[in-house]
């Protein structure tokens, strides 16, 4: 067999193959006849039916032309097909290409609880579609859709829509150039921008998930945005069911509160709702920032745990482990916290400890009143310890208080008054400040300010005071001690530092974490070396 002979028979294979692919069209009516001019075209008029592979279709009249395959039909299209219903005006089909032209006023495509209404539609039994391209309105039992283009595959139940694409559901509407839609799932998926706009105010911007009109489930990357009344999210992937209130998101989360003014930034985040409780867990570099006019307070711990209502009402935060926060005033560290956010309580647990300006404060628990402006009352319990450097200039001189229990008063984030009751102890450095001339000041040094002083203060240590009392009262200015009280016996001497041993002037617990003190914001995220 040369190779000419090869290549007619592989033609003539493919040809008769083609051939016997294209079914003739059946058909009946009442009348028909033929006119002389046109001895291929038959009209047809009176109930007139075609049936073509597994398709029948129905009309008021037609031309059929055998020889070719085709027929034109004219008033009340009716075009079924197992589920799928189509109905028009005028109708070109042709039987060889398997394709058909419906047009009309109306023409309505019916696929069980999918409804489409336009103008005009091609019909392609190839690969079984339906496509139209000059607008049209979908529905369904609950949702309406409406875009310039689109193509339903008939036997996936499926949708794809471009153009000025809008989905309206009970709960949301959806705006979008390009959009594909699964009737069976009730799922939209989008590849271009979106808007959703959900009933509550909440609206989503993306470029690519997916949405479920039902369950009202969203699945979104490239970096979505949720805006709701009071809060804005953004993150590499979001997803949320919203009847269940549930959800997940990861990678460099951002999270805007504005009605408590707050923004908090993550790795992950997973939000559960359980009757009446939503939680969101945040791990990974977690930071929240609490903006205030004058300041703002910089919160990080490895994990945190925010409790809220079914309407997402923060009413209960927990951080933990390595909890830790900076302000320009105070700042402050432990390994567990909890911050009742109705009662703007913060409870501190696992050596916390605190520091505002100079002083050091720590205990087993430290529990804080705070308001919009900072520390408003503290309490510390048991083994309260407050520690101050008494000279800037070296780390041997601390003046030191212990007790029971301890509750301090602030202003403006300083402590101005602390009572300790229970087996109070104080150790206070006593320094006498002489004004001494300064006899290495310039004239260069003092050319450019009027206010540089003349003089300096020199501090001579003159002793220790050493005291027990039931009750001791302490009266702070800038956060040093400045007057104290003692109640219930008390017992005060003074001696040389010299003559004094170590225990004496370093109190019960005593211990000075000036290295844990964060300097800045982002030292929130170092974290502290803790002894067994």
């Amino acid at each position: 067999m040369n190779l000419q002979f090869l290549l007619l028979f592989v033609c003539l294979i493919c040809f008769s193959t083609n051939l016997s692919a294209q079914k003739q069209i059946d058909y009946r009516s009442k009348v028909g006849y033929i006119r002389p001019e046109s001895p291929n075209d038959m009209t047809l008029i009176h109930n007139v039916v075609f049936v073509h592979d597994s398709m029948t279709m129905y009309c008021d009249s037609a031309i059929y032309n055998k020889k070719e395959n085709y027929f034109f039909a004219f008033n009340n299209i009716v075009m079924v097909q197992k589920d799928t219903r189509l109905t028009g005006d005028e109708l070109h089909y042709y039987g060889n290409e398997r394709v058909g032209h419906l047009t009309g006023e109306k023409v309505i495509l019916e696929d069980k609880e999918v409804t489409m209404q336009t103008d005009y539609l091609l019909l392609d039994r190839n690969d079984n579609t339906v496509r139209y391209m000059t607008g049209a309105d979908i529905w369904d039992k609950e949702n309406t859709l409406k875009s310039k283009e689109g193509i339903y595959f008939i036997d996936d139940k499926f949708f794809n829509f471009y153009y000025s694409v809008v989905v309206t559901s009970p709960d949301a509407t959806i705006y979008t150039d390009s959009l594909y839609y699964d009737s069976k799932k009730d799922e939209a998926i989008f590849l271009g921008p979106t808007q959703i706009d959900m009933e509550d105010s909440t609206k989503v911007l993306t470029t690519q998930g997916t949405y479920n009109t039902d369950s009202e489930e969203v699945y979104s990357e490239q970096r979505p945005q949720i805006y709701t009344k009071d809060q804005f999210i953004t993150g590499d992937t979001i997803y949320y069911h919203r009847k269940e209130k549930r959800g997940y998101a990861f990678g460099n989360l951002f999270m805007q509160d504005t009605t408590n003014d707050m923004i908090t930034t993550c790795d992950s985040a997973v939000l559960n709702t359980i009757d009446t409780q939503s939680v969101a867990i945040l791990t990974g570099n977690v930071l929240c920032k609490q903006i205030d006019k004058e300041d703002t307070l910089y919160f990080h711990s490895d994990t945190l745990r925010i409790e809220m209502d079914t309407n997402y009402k923060v009413y209960d935060l927990y951080g933990f482990p390595h909890c830790k926060f900076f302000r320009e005033d105070f700042q402050g560290a432990s390994e567990w916290c909890h911050y009742v956010v109705e009662d703007s309580i913060l409870t501190m647990l696992v050596s916390p400890m605190l520091w505002t300006e100079d002083t050091q404060l720590s205990s087993d628990t430290i529990v804080m009143e705070t308001n919009e402006k900072g520390i408003k009352k503290l309490y510390m319990f048991p083994n309260p310890l407050i520690v101050q450097n008494s000279d800037t200039l070296t780390e041997r001189y601390f003046n030191q208080v212990i007790g029971k229990n301890l509750t301090g008063w602030f202003e403006k984030n300083s402590i101005k008054y602390a009572e300790i009751v229970g087996n109070s102890e104080i150790v206070y450095y006593l320094w006498d400040e002489k004004k001494k001339k300064d006899s290495t000041l310039t004239t260069q040094d003092i050319q450019d300010s009027i206010d540089v002083p003349k003089t300096i203060k020199e501090k001579e240590l003159t002793g220790v005071n050493i005291g027990k009392a039931r009750q001791l009262n302490l009266y702070f200015n800038k956060g040093e001690i400045k007057k104290m009280t003692a109640l219930d016996n008390p017992n005060f001497y003074m001696d040389d530092d010299e003559k004094l041993p170590y225990e004496i002037k370093h109190l019960k617990g005593f211990v000075w974490k000036i290295e844990d003190k964060p300097l800045e914001p982002m030292d929130v995220f170092i974290k502290r070396e803790l002894k067994n």
